[in-house]
């Protein structure tokens, strides 16, 4: 029984819900550096909406997202990719958790690809709000909320919500999938690129794409 199983089980016993001391919520979990000129106070889901929906499997809603007013637009657009590969997706977001009360604790669990191995996030499913609203990554419509409590476990990691700020989509690519990342110019690629867009297929590569403007406006694939 993995740590959690036992503590769900312990959880659900003792009719409690999970509080992770190792990412409190405070105003130093979100911003260790900068100092907003509001404060945010931490909600769970069942504080926010009716009927909160861990994960929808629907199709309609793989790009159901939003990177908040907050938000970090790199990532949102990392756990969109993430979304449409489904042995990958399902090996980061466990389906086996859920708003059910038979199933529901506070708890959720994360697997992130960190320091060449797979690890287990746990976080407790208290998120930042402010005017009682999310302001991070978030579904665009509806009531999921798989999005933000997966950026939570990804802030834990790297000790805050500001830090992700100074992150960029090839690291959290590789971070959600355990590939090896790259980026490619087209425009150093104008007489190959069908080929070398075959050749990444045939890799059984994610082949994303992004727009940089700095330095001029260019176009980049991403692959893994």
């Amino acid at each position: 029984m993995s740590e959690f199983e036992k503590l769900r089980k312990s959880l659900l016993k003792k009719g409690e819900l999970f509080e992770d001391n190792d990412f409190v919520c405070g105003q130093s979990s979100v911003f260790y550096h900068e100092t907003p000129p509001f404060q945010f106070v931490w909600k769970r889901p069942k504080e926010l909406v009716p009927n909160p929906v861990f994960l929808s499997d629907s199709p309609n809603n793989y790009f159901n997202l939003s990177a908040g007013k907050l938000g970090d637009q790199w990532f949102a657009s990392v756990i969109g990719c993430l979304r449409t590969t489904k042995g990958l997706f399902y090996r980061v977001v466990p389906a086996d958790q859920s708003f059910e009360a038979e199933e529901y604790c506070g708890m959720f669990r994360f697997r992130i690809w960190w320091n060449g191995e797979w690890k287990e996030v746990l976080v407790d499913d208290r998120l930042p709000t402010v005017n009682n609203k999310l302001i991070f990554i978030q579904a665009l419509h509806g009531n999921q909320f798989w999005t933000a409590l997966l950026e939570k476990a990804y802030c834990k990691l790297h000790g805050s919500y500001e830090a992700l700020k100074y992150g960029n989509s090839l690291d959290g690519l590789a971070d959600l999938t355990g590939g090896i990342s790259e980026a490619i110019s087209i425009k150093d690629q104008t007489t190959r690129l069908t080929d070398t867009l075959t050749k990444f297929l045939s890799m059984t590569s994610i082949i994303t794409a992004v727009v940089a403007t700095i330095g001029g406006i260019n176009t980049y694939i991403r692959r893994l």
